[in-house]
């Protein structure tokens, strides 16, 4: 029984008159020591520099009020938020006001064994970046896995952003545990695990680099009617570069990952100059690159492929700009007219490739905005084996040396998500609208 909490039964006999009351009898409070312990000091340490890091040294912070508040909402019991805290709405003094709630929680034997990793992941959801989140060891494990290529454990899916809100599958990677449970493209995602689902893949993001064979519930709606999925998760490897000729010689090309490793077969920026290649065999006379639903990764060789001009970009931070030079990797000779489809899971690498590409190369962009990750993430390691990750400067233009606003792309060529309808007939409005817009371009 949680403490403070009170069970009462009552047996009622029928016709009969329930037993006399027993006293109630409340537990104790926890125990109050003199100050905190060493890891108690360490957590209350941890959280004040991540309220630190996320309001004051991000180059996207968040609001200084709503993370204090999201902090002490996923760490205190019931009841906590009627006790007055003497906030003094300086976001730099009120760290060490923080940092004193946290103690004082550790004082009454109430702060929680996953306090670090529960504070700051609630403090980098109230900001709503995407380059702005808090993981634990095995989730950062998982993620450089991913960059590489390699298998990790993870569900399997994709997603898009509907009109209302709601977040829908957009792709289940083959041999996935979605995949194997029945999980459908156009299913709407509802919960994992109890907790709803409001941002797409980064409420996926804790079930990353788990233990293979965890179990995992997720509800889904399929056509009106929520329906109770148990997943056990196990390693997939995802998929990385695909290519096809389409009809009338226009050349395909979706870019799922932007990986980066030794070994070609698992780097992107290989697979890429591997399959242009092929499409010149072909003599495909135009070209679609879908990076719909690509996290990112590791972009500069896939853009300087389709880049000549140095700078791809450049890295705002504090009014400086920091140019971001093309690799060494040999720019695509051939010279074709290029749509590029995105929507609103692209991020982060594969923004800034979709960028370099409207900005260099003269691309169309088709879909939808953007998850708006423009930025240059770096990492601190907080105790608790806790990785925080912010942005610590913008994405600019090479020509303007100006960011976007939103840190996102808006397409040239506004096109819908496809529809569970759509998906079911095999129909991709988005592809449809890149091949309308490439019949203009010369």
């Amino acid at each position: 029984m949680a403490r403070g909490a009170l069970v009462l039964t009552v047996l009622v006999a029928c016709g009969g008159s329930p037993p006399p009351a027993k006293p109630l009898v409340v537990p104790p409070p926890a125990p109050v020591t003199q100050e905190p312990g060493p890891e108690a000091k360490k957590a209350a340490e941890a959280i004040s520099r991540a309220y630190e890091l996320l309001t004051q040294e991000s180059a996207v912070p968040g609001d200084p009020v709503a993370l204090r508040e999201a902090a002490i909402d996923a760490l205190a019991p019931k009841g906590w938020k009627a006790r007055p805290i003497a906030w003094t709405n300086d976001a730099g003094k009120d760290v060490d006001v923080l940092k004193g709630a946290v103690g004082t929680l550790a004082l009454r034997g109430e702060l929680p064994p996953d306090a670090v990793l529960r504070a700051a992941r609630a403090m980098t959801m109230a900001i709503g970046d995407t380059q702005t989140f808090a993981l634990s060891k095995p989730n950062v494990q998982a993620l450089f896995a991913m960059v590489a290529g390699v298998a990790v454990v993870e569900p399997g899916i994709w997603s898009h952003k509907l009109d209302d809100g709601r977040w829908a599958v957009s792709d289940v990677l083959p041999g996935s545990a979605a995949a194997s449970i029945g999980i459908q493209r156009g299913d709407i995602l509802v919960s994992v695990d109890g907790s709803p689902i409001v941002h797409g893949w980064v409420d996926l993001l804790p079930w990353i680099g788990v233990a293979p064979g965890t179990k995992l519930e997720l509800v889904v709606e399929r056509a009106g009617k929520n329906q109770t999925f148990v997943l056990q998760l196990q390693p997939v490897t995802s998929p990385i570069v695909e290519s096809k000729l389409l009809a009338g010689g226009i050349g395909y090309l979706r870019v799922w990952a932007c990986t980066h490793a030794d070994v070609d077969a698992r780097d992107a920026g290989k697979l890429v100059a591997a399959a242009l290649t092929t499409l010149d065999k072909r003599k495909a006379t135009k070209l679609v690159l879908d990076l719909r639903g690509n996290p990112g990764g590791y972009p500069f060789d896939v853009a300087s492929l389709f880049v000549e001009d140095d700078p791809l970009m450049v890295a705002v931070a504090g009014g400086a700009d920091q140019p971001v030079a093309r690799t060494k990797i040999a720019a695509w000779k051939t010279k074709r007219p290029i749509v590029v489809i995105v929507d609103e899971q692209t991020a982060s690498g594969a923004e800034m490739i979709a960028f370099a590409l409207k900005d260099d190369a003269g691309a169309t962009i088709v879909g939808r905005p953007t998850a708006g990750g423009l930025s240059f993430p770096t990492t601190e390691k907080l105790s608790g084996d806790v990785t925080l990750s912010y942005p610590l400067s913008r994405v600019g233009s090479a020509k303007t040396k100006q960011p976007l606003d939103g840190n996102r792309l808006v397409p040239d060529v506004a096109a819908q998500n496809p529809s569970a309808e759509d998906y079911a007939a095999g129909r991709d409005p988005q592809l449809d609208a890149a091949l309308q817009a490439l019949k203009a371009a010369r």
